[in-house]
């Protein structure tokens, strides 16, 4: 019998040998590709000399030879009212960008021998942010001067422009100037640092437009293909939570201890020094009220703490402080309520000057005309400009309506934005016959059909208040508890859900979605699809007609087109049925840290007013750096109650005719939302018509972390003492807080 040991059995069952014959390389990341070089390896923040990606880059450490130097009593004055108007030390500052935008437009495109191209419209709406001032009206010096170029002489001048993106410091100058009672603080002071030369907000900020609707003037996109991003550098004040808040009962001496979050004046400029304290120590140039009582505790008269009522201002808080970031429409449309009586106003041709991009030559007759060369002919000039009924939409409201987005720090250093936004929704109570006629242009089958939306009675428009905000922020750092300042970096990212091009960008889910084109003056242009409008902002596929050289290639508001917001139309269903289009994600990083994203955010779109180009011009297209938006508050109009049936010569021989603006009710919604300001320090601000990502973000921490001693607040987060980087600039580490 043979061996029946299983241990006879040595051989491997399983086995494995090398193959030489072939060989492999395993790849986690592929070489010089696919990665930001800009992250790796510059020294610079991101896309710093591209002015596609990077339009827009403020720092105002680099303009050494116009830093002003400035104090109090230059800025909040006392003396008397005309050294105001002529002490160069009260013009407001200008700042302006050190990029440019590659397809920037500050001249006609067409042949133009003027060395600047002069807008005379600005006289409407200029004094109602201090880019005019009523001495300069008086001597008639109202009108801003676009250029290819700006010669250096007029680079900080702040009625000329170029491709650069420019901004001024808001001035106000009503209730009312004549008599030197100037209630609004709009102070800006120069400050020096370990970062270098800055800027103290101390009631003020800054505010420029980018687009110049009916005029040859844009210098940012509306839209960006994919999104955009803006990043700053504030320096605020620390605060620490324990003590009193701002409801805390009177003590012993008739005094409240109050305190807003912490003895520090914060994002509003609220400063109690010392709970109790017979006095309030303010950060600001206004003076503080006779009375100190609980209800006037604050600086006197400032954005964040004034209110308006109609005949003057009344002290007491309110909830539009902290605003470090602004854009969309500064304000209403002022003439939105001016009757007949203004029209020897629009009948001054001096007023609107040539204001078409490119004047035509018109033939007259006359041996003694020349236009161009040519003997016989004359410029021609436009018509009066109408104020009757001239804004098309139902309320001065709906201009503000998706049309305007502030971003802000509170008081308790939370993070976040408010908004006015547009909105609609189909009422389900019941549902409506609607013919085709009613229908507006969508395709149906048969005389009627059944519909929820379109029909007026089962479809309702409004607006709300939209607000989100963080958890409060980079908590080492603010509540350190001893009222010294820290460099914070704030940067807001909206990213799309759809990247766009061309006339995507107009058509889906864009501005078109409420134009109605009047076919009747305006057939150049294909129609939009299923209704009445256009392809407004688009060229054409078929054009009935050759496009003209030097003339604007759109339909021109308000003849030949304008915002439908007939709550029931087709047009205004549009905007809501592509809302997908206007969706994406807002985030808020501070310090190169995410500290607050809002999901499904809907974007907004700014878009130009619903009324005369002349009437709106630098109204439209806004951004604001360091505030928001004023609006109507501290309008003047012309006093018209002097002036002959033709031209208004009180408004350019005396300034008494220029009276505080009264108001509808229906032209206070910027006042009453975005009217407020940052109370701290400024230094860059940049601009970028991409959504930055995440690296690409703190990258820039990195870049800028020496210069402003910044922190990364996620690192240092429970480290108190010993641990590097985490050393504050002057406070101590918060333990006692």
């Amino acid at each position: 019998m043979g061996t029946q040991n299983l241990n006879n059995f040595y051989f491997n069952r399983l086995d494995g040998k090398l193959d030489y014959s072939s060989y492999y390389d395993i790849f986690l990341a592929s070489d010089e590709k696919d990665f930001n070089s800009d992250v790796i390896w510059s020294p610079k923040i991101i896309d710093y000399d591209n002015g596609e990606k990077l339009p827009v880059w403020i720092d105002l450490n680099t303009t050494a030879s116009t830093q002003p130097v400035t104090d109090c009593s230059y800025q909040y004055p006392t003396g008397l009212t005309p050294s105001y108007y002529s002490d160069s030390g009260f013009t407001p500052f200008v700042i302006i960008s050190n990029n440019t935008w590659p397809h920037a437009k500050s001249m006609c495109d067409c042949p133009y021998t003027g060395l600047g191209y002069t807008i005379s419209d600005i006289l409407w709406t200029g004094l109602d942010n201090g880019l005019l001032n009523p001495k300069e009206v008086s001597a008639g010096n109202y009108y801003i001067d676009l250029f290819d170029e700006l010669p250096p002489s007029l680079i900080y001048d702040k009625q000329s422009y170029d491709k650069r993106f420019k901004m001024h410091q808001v001035k106000a100058y009503g209730f009312p100037w004549w008599v030197n009672t100037f209630y609004t603080d709009t102070t800006i002071l120069n400050k020096t640092d370990y970062s270098g030369y800055y800027q103290e907000l101390k009631g003020g900020f800054y505010q420029g437009f980018y687009k110049l609707y009916g005029y040859p003037y844009e210098v940012l996109p509306t839209r960006p293909k994919c999104g955009w991003s803006f990043e700053t550098y504030l320096k605020l004040n620390t605060i620490c939570t324990d003590i009193n808040g701002p409801d805390s009962p009177l003590i012993e001496d008739g005094l409240s201890t109050y305190g807003v979050y912490g003895n520090c004046y914060n994002t509003s400029g609220w400063y109690k020094n010392t709970m109790g304290a017979t006095g309030v120590i303010t950060p600001l140039c206004s003076a503080n009220p006779t009375a100190y009582t609980y209800s006037s505790i604050g600086p006197e008269y400032t954005f964040n703490y004034s209110a308006w009522n109609g005949s003057g201002m009344t002290i007491g808080r309110t909830d539009k402080y902290g605003f470090f970031f602004y854009k969309g429409i500064r304000a209403e449309d002022k003439w939105f309520h001016e009757d007949m009586s203004y029209s020897a106003f629009s009948e001054c041709e001096t007023l609107t000057g040539e204001t078409s991009c490119c004047y035509e030559c018109v033939e007259t007759g006359v041996a003694t005309d020349i236009c161009d060369g040519q003997t016989g002919f004359t410029f021609s000039l436009e018509d009066p400009v109408k104020l009757t009924g001239e804004n098309k939409s139902p309320t001065a409201q709906y201009d503000v309506y998706s049309n305007a987005i502030g971003f802000r720090i509170t008081d308790d250093m939370r993070i976040g934005y408010r908004t006015i936004r547009y909105t609609g929704a189909c009422q389900t109570t019941g549902r409506t016959m609607a013919t085709q006629t009613e229908m507006q242009g969508h395709t149906i089958d048969g005389p009627e059909v059944i519909s929820d939306c379109y029909t007026g009675s089962s479809f309702d428009c409004g607006y709300t208040i939209e607000e989100s905000y963080s958890e409060p922020i980079c908590a080492f750092m603010t509540r350190s508890g001893d009222c010294s300042s820290n460099w914070i970096q704030v940067d807001v990212v909206f990213k799309r859900n759809i990247c766009m091009e061309d006339c995507e960008i107009y058509n889906n889910g864009g501005v078109n979605d409420l134009v109605k084109v009047r076919t009747d003056r305006f057939q150049r242009y294909g129609r939009h699809v299923e209704t009445g409008g256009g392809p407004f902002g688009c060229h054409p596929e078929t054009p009935s007609e050759p496009k003209p050289t030097c003339k604007d290639e759109y339909p021109s508001f308000i003849d030949e087109a304008y915002f439908d917001f007939t709550c029931h139309g087709a047009n205004v269903q549009r905007w809501f049925d592509e809302q997908e289009y206007r969706m994406g994600t807002l985030t808020f990083y501070v310090n190169g840290r995410r500290v607050h994203e809002v999901k499904d955010y809907e974007e907004i779109i700014p878009r130009q007013l619903n009324t005369n180009k002349q009437t709106q011009v630098g109204v439209a297209y806004n951004m604001s750096w360091g505030g928001g938006a004023m609006g109507l508050r501290e309008s003047l109009i012309t006093d018209m109650d002097g002036c002959t049936s033709g031209c208004c010569s009180a408004l350019t021989s005396n300034t008494s005719s220029l009276i505080q603006w009264s108001g509808e009710t229906d032209q206070r919604l910027i006042m009453e939302n975005f009217a407020g300001s940052f109370i701290g320090g400024i230094s860059q601000m940049m601009y970028y018509i991409k959504p930055l990502t995440p690296d690409e973000i703190y990258h820039n921490f990195l870049i800028n972390k020496q210069r402003y001693k910044l922190i990364d607040c996620e690192e240092c987060k429970n480290c108190y003492d010993g641990c590097v980087d985490c050393n504050l600039e002057n406070n101590p580490p918060p333990s006692a807080c």
